[in-house]
């Protein structure tokens, strides 16, 4: 039987937005060799007019990371590969469909970054579920959800879209920091504004990467403290 879990932090030993909040290693279960994630060398593709500010990973194929990237004008596609390089963010937001193989795919993924095997400087910010169905989710994959949620500080849902089967990436409308919430229009298309839930989600992730900068921010120098 595993060992309960227990959280630790790395660095400065607080509960503030950000922190590197990570379980001891020695309560997790690391996935086996074969099932580990690859690590991306080099840096991330900057396809706007600002480096990115974090990356989506998937945790299995079909996750959906280019079209939650697109969405996020602020991301970058690492597809299913930690990004290892300093150059670029290293803030990752995990991607799986809301399904059984995701869900196990993205508890892989995230015991991987817990027990310490993600590269140097990843810090794992959250768990983006994307539909697998449109429709009711099944009980049992709503359970097994809360669990491996217990594995992330946030967890961000979203919602079937119809309209993404006939839409190339490059159509899709982007979401900002801090746009303001999309006008509701009965039939709004994809091109024209982002989904309600991806605007939510989308403007959590950058308050909480704000959250961050400023806690780190306003934390004094150790070697000037005693």
């Amino acid at each position: 039987m595993a060992a309960p879990l227990h959280l630790h932090t790395t660095g400065d030993h607080t509960s503030q937005p950000g922190a590197d909040r990570r379980f001891d290693p020695d309560t997790i279960t690391a996935p086996a060799a074969e099932r580990r994630a690859p690590v991306r060398e080099e840096p991330l593709p900057t396809t706007g007019a600002h480096p990115p500010l974090f990356a989506v990973l998937g945790a299995h194929g079909g996750a959906g990371t280019s079209t939650l990237a697109r969405w996020w004008a602020p991301a970058a596609d690492t597809g299913r590969a930690w990004p290892a390089s300093p150059a670029t963010t290293q803030r990752v937001l995990v991607a799986a469909r809301l399904c059984m193989p995701g869900l196990t795919a993205a508890a892989e993924r995230l015991r991987e970054w817990h027990v310490g095997l993600a590269p140097d400087g990843v810090t794992v910010i959250g768990l983006v579920l994307s539909a697998a169905r449109p429709g009711k989710v099944p009980a049992a994959v709503r359970r097994y959800r809360d669990v491996v949620a217990e594995l992330v500080e946030t967890v961000y849902e979203i919602g079937w879209h119809d309209e993404l089967v006939v839409r190339e990436l490059g159509e899709l409308a982007q979401h900002l920091p801090f746009d303001p919430p999309p006008r509701r229009r009965r039939h709004a298309r994809l091109s024209e504004a982002v989904p309600d839930d991806v605007h939510t989600a989308g403007t959590q992730i950058i308050t909480h990467l704000v959250a961050t900068r400023t806690t780190a921010a306003a934390q004094p120098d150790s070697e000037h403290t005693s």
